[in-house]
């Protein structure tokens, strides 16, 4: 898009007003008086119920002084002094629209800015206040003009808005915005530019002051790597770094979890020691040591050790996991879980499957059934069909104390059929060498009656992670199922396209994958899939590659999403977040809903 579109001197009042009244009666848009982003910010307003005529913008306790704060002050002092004799207001916001500062020398327009709450600690994101200044330039993520009625909110008419974003000059993130605020009547065409160009002194600034934190928490680290039998961590508002030895020690699961466990320590200026209960069974002792660059506070190193657990880069080798037919990945993540699950079956302990609709507990379940059952013999009964006739027939696979018996979606199992279920367990039990029965059933909520009466009756429960999690197995996946799906065939995937598809989250999982496949395969029967072939769900996400926090959110998004089936608003109040807020983190993280 050109970027005058952006910044182009808004229409004439009197034609904007009748074009804002028009969109908010009837949803028309008049493209010949409204420019596209301001169009675009209106339809996102509209969306998310933005109150066309009140303001009520949420409010946060400032905790002091952030570091683009700090690495501002002198930028703003200077641009204030330029100003001291305009009625223009600057205005500094972190990267989710909160004002961090303001400063203006006219009482007039600070009294205006008070009743419109466009003071510190006051959100001004889209989703609060609907089309401004700051809102929409982090949203559209270049520098931005709102005037007068090109404003979602009425109250906010009689403003004038420069909003320029501020990245990390680094590593490129979004980290605020610096904004120009006047009235309608003493805006000019010079308040873009300056608030573009103070924007670039600011970037310019925290890259003087990042450089000489980044290089204090680089000589801490790199100090801590020269200990040997340590894994090592650093970690700062804008980084994480990982020596080899935790890359190979700790798999991509276990990476995150201490990830996850280090944010309790991230930020103090103090030495603190934690311990993290990982998914693999390790138990890692995290001690933590805060780096300075002078007085300020630039990260800090963590040393990790295992203390008790299956160390994952010295337990059993990738040798002892057998091909497990009708199924494909690598990683240690899937790798441990096909060996537990195999060693459940040879060994006749019953078991139970947990895990995200879609990840392939069933499949699993099938693929080992076909590796060990001589007889061949695998019956998956529904808990969704459940009745007396279902207990009949489990009845029945029970007593014929050969195969495999699978109880697939036991949370679903109502009170009465629970005991039912149970009191048939308690009875055959002593035919474990029989048959072999699994329960397969989600992670989150818990039914508390199944872990009640249920879970007794199984040695132990293997979680199968979801497919966010070791996406790295794509590589094999994907070819697999288009095997599959494409019999007779040769259809393959480019490495871009690949690449595209393990940026997605994947909220439903395996399943969701295979059906995408199918709806390519329908259409490309042969040939290579390029990006271009690829479903719309899968090219509108995120093109750029997350941090380790990020996914870390993400991830957290995702799993409420799925516990609560979808429902955007149990999600967010699961999270503490608002319902406009969860929203933002969907487009953002490109999370497909699918459930």
């Amino acid at each position: 898009m050109d970027q005058n579109h952006w910044t182009s001197t808004p229409k004439p009042g009197r034609r904007l007003q009748q074009a804002r009244d028009s969109f908010l009666t009837s949803g028309d848009l008049n493209s010949k008086v409204v420019r596209e982003p301001i169009q675009a910010s209106w339809l996102r307003s509209s969306r998310l119920q933005v109150d066309t005529d009140n303001l009520d913008p949420a409010y946060h306790e400032l905790d002091g002084p952030t570091p683009l704060a700090l690495s501002a002050a002198p930028v703003l002092s200077a641009l204030a002094n330029e100003l001291a004799n305009e009625s223009v207001s600057i205005i500094l916001t972190d990267r989710h629209g909160l004002v961090l500062q303001r400063a203006c020398p006219d009482p007039a327009l600070v009294r205006q800015l008070d009743k419109a709450y466009l003071a510190p600690g006051f959100s001004y994101a889209e989703e609060e206040v609907g089309t401004n200044g700051i809102g929409t330039a982090l949203e559209a993520g270049v520098p931005t003009m709102v005037t007068g009625s090109e404003h979602f909110t009425g109250s906010l008419g009689g403003f004038a808005c420069a909003g320029a974003p501020i990245h990390h000059p680094v590593t490129g993130s979004l980290l605020g915005v610096l904004d120009l605020t006047s009235s309608v009547t003493h805006s000019n065409a010079l308040l873009m530019f300056c608030a573009r160009s103070t924007a670039q002194k600011i970037e310019q600034q925290l890259l003087t002051r990042s450089g000489a934190r980044e290089l204090a928490l680089f000589r801490d680290y790199l100090a801590a790597c020269q200990h040997p039998g340590s894994g090592v961590m650093a970690l700062s508002a804008d980084l994480v770094m990982m020596n080899n030895q935790a890359q190979q020690r700790f798999d991509p699961a276990d990476q995150a979890a201490l990830l996850a466990r280090s944010a309790d320590a991230a930020g103090s200026p103090n030495p603190v020691t934690l311990v993290a209960d990982l998914p693999s069974g390790l138990v890692a002792r995290m001690d933590y040591r805060p780096s300075f660059a002078g007085s300020e506070l630039a990260g800090g190193v963590l040393r990790i050790q295992v203390q008790s657990g299956l160390d994952s880069s010295t337990g059993a080798p990738a040798s002892v996991v057998p091909v497990m037919p009708g199924l494909a990945g690598t990683s240690a993540t899937w790798q441990r879980v096909c060996q537990a699950v195999d060693t459940s079956r040879r060994n006749g302990s019953w078991m139970v499957l947990e895990g995200e609709a879609g990840v392939g507990k069933i499949a699993l379940l099938r693929s080992v059934n076909q590796l060990r059952n001589s007889s061949g013999h695998f019956r998956v009964m529904d808990s969704a069909e459940a009745s007396p006739a279902w207990l009949d027939t489990i009845a029945e696979e029970l007593s014929a104390g050969a195969g495999s018996l699978v109880v697939r979606r036991a949370h679903l199992l109502d009170s009465d059929t629970i005991s039912a279920l149970s009191e048939l367990l308690l009875e055959y039990a002593d035919q474990r060498r029989g048959v072999w029965v699994a329960l397969t059933m989600r992670s989150e909520p818990r039914n508390p009656e199944v872990d009640a009466q249920l879970l007794p009756h199984f040695s132990h429960t293997v979680e199968v992670p979801p497919l966010r999690h070791h996406l790295e197995d794509m590589h094999k996946l994907v070819p697999h199922l288009l095997g599959r799906l494409n019999r007779g065939n040769k259809l393959s995937i480019s490495p871009a396209a690949l690449a595209q598809l393990m940026r997605l989250p994947w909220l439903g999982n395996v399943e969701q994958l295979r059906r995408v496949l199918l709806r390519i395969a329908q259409h490309r029967r042969s040939g290579t899939i390029e990006l271009d072939d690829l479903p719309g769900e899968c090219r509108a996400t995120t093109r750029r590659r997350l941090t380790q926090l990020e996914s870390l959110e993400r991830d957290a998004v995702v799993k409420a999403l799925v516990i609560h089936r979808g429902n955007k608003d149990k999600a967010a109040s699961d999270l503490g977040m608002s319902r406009a807020t969860i929203y933002r983190k969907i487009r953002d993280y490109g999370i497909v809903l699918t459930i």
